[in-house]
């Protein structure tokens, strides 16, 4: 009956004048935004367009044109040329209205529809002909009208926690995209940089999400030496397997545009940064735990408190390892179909390099968790013991002294 009056008595007014406020900032990016971004786009290659109609979709493979020099009857691809009514929405045509054919590959992914804003490519040749193609939808003031709506709840809802890791959110991203990325792209060793980057990333997330001041350290440590760990095993497993690190499209293309670049290097350096997200939340939320237990109980004996880490550690291992494990073999699915479609079958799939470098990146990662449990766990056992022998000497101390100057 008490839970029924405590739920009955949750401001529910406030929970949804906070939506409807990160309701209104999202639409308010959104507008601010899209308004911005058509009022300065300047680019003669490219328009950002309405569509008013669209036409029937004509299957135009293998005419020939001497603008090409391939042969597009030998291609396993559809080219579709469809007539559609656009209006422009930037550029020095802006709010003019254009009926053009655009040509794009069958099954590109783009699908034209009515009132649907697009990114139109226009190719111009040197007999002055041009060819327009539809690149990709416009979608950036939304996908920042959303971002903003999503941190706008977590601020709302969780409070300044939610405000702490937005903002550890946001510095781990800037030191990825605007730090080790361009700096790796320049000939920067790619492993040490690494784990510069990881380091950096650990004492921000540690500092603004860990309450505790003293339970920083601990929890530093222990994400660190799990990511010292998940990068160990990384390592054998690359050398042993013979790993190059050249698997994949992306690798490939970066060999091909980037030749002096360490692909092995940035291999291991990919398990690195993609382990030490799991590694921080399982090393904090150890830490909190056991800050917890002593707050709760400050006599607990430092056995008790390892073994309640320990256990902590293995009840959050479970789902993260779940987690950690699936986001991989998420973002593999693709090429592990194209790979089994090939006609690979199960020991083929095992075998190939790219589900090899998964399996690494994988692997390093669980055992990066798991040493992250007893690491955190012992440092913070031990860090309490130390204390408390640090205060019984104190007291002592104070003790000799007061008997002394009676």
């Amino acid at each position: 009956m008490g839970l029924v009056i405590d739920i009955m008595n949750i401001n529910y007014k406030g929970y949804i004048a906070h939506f409807g406020l990160a309701v209104l900032l999202a639409v308010a990016v959104y507008a601010a935004l899209d308004f911005l971004i058509l009022l300065t786009w300047d680019s003669e290659e490219s328009r950002i367009v309405e569509v008013i109609d669209i036409g029937k979709a004509v299957d135009v493979t293998g005419e020939s044109d001497d603008r090409y020099d391939e042969d597009e009857e030998s291609s396993p691809y559809r080219t579709i040329k469809t007539d559609i009514a656009v209006n422009v929405l930037t550029g020095e045509q802006r709010g003019e209205f254009f009926s053009l054919p655009v040509t794009q590959m069958a099954g590109s992914g783009v699908e034209l529809k009515k009132g649907g804003r697009y990114i139109l490519l226009v190719d111009v040749f040197e007999d002055d002909t041009m060819q327009y193609s539809i690149a990709d939808t416009f979608r950036v003031s939304s996908v920042a009208g959303v971002v903003v709506f999503a941190c706008a709840c977590l601020a709302a809802f969780a409070g300044e926690a939610g405000i702490r890791a937005m903002l550890g959110l946001g510095i781990s991203i800037a030191f990825l995209l605007w730090g080790y990325v361009p700096l790796a792209a320049g000939g920067w060793a790619p492993v040490p940089f690494a784990f510069l980057t990881s380091f950096a990333i650990a004492g921000v997330t540690v500092s603004l999400v860990v309450h505790r001041k003293q339970s920083r350290i601990v929890a530093f440590l222990g994400t660190m030496g799990g990511v010292g760990g998940a990068f160990l095993l990384g390592f054998m497993m690359v050398h042993i397997w013979q790993l190059s690190g050249l698997s994949g499209d992306g690798a490939a293309l970066l060999a091909s545009t980037l030749p002096d670049i360490d692909l092995r290097g940035i291999l291991l350096a990919s398990i690195i940064i993609s382990s030490i997200g799991a590694v921080l939340d399982v090393g904090i939320s150890i830490t909190a735990s056991m800050s917890e237990l002593i707050e709760y109980d400050p006599k607990i004996s430092t056995v008790t408190l390892w073994s309640s880490g320990i256990r902590v550690g293995s009840e959050v291992l479970g789902s993260m390892i779940n987690t950690l494990i699936l986001a991989y073999l998420g973002t593999s699915l693709p090429i592990a179909i194209l790979i089994s479609n090939a006609g690979a079958d199960f020991w083929g799939l095992m075998n190939d390099p790219y589900v090899g470098q998964e399996i690494v990146q994988s692997i390093a990662g669980t055992s990066g968790l798991l040493l992250t449990i007893p690491i955190t766990a012992t440092l913070f056992a031990l860090r309490e013991r130390w204390l408390e022998k640090w205060r019984k000497g104190k007291t002592k101390g104070s003790v000799k002294n007061n008997a002394y100057h009676k």
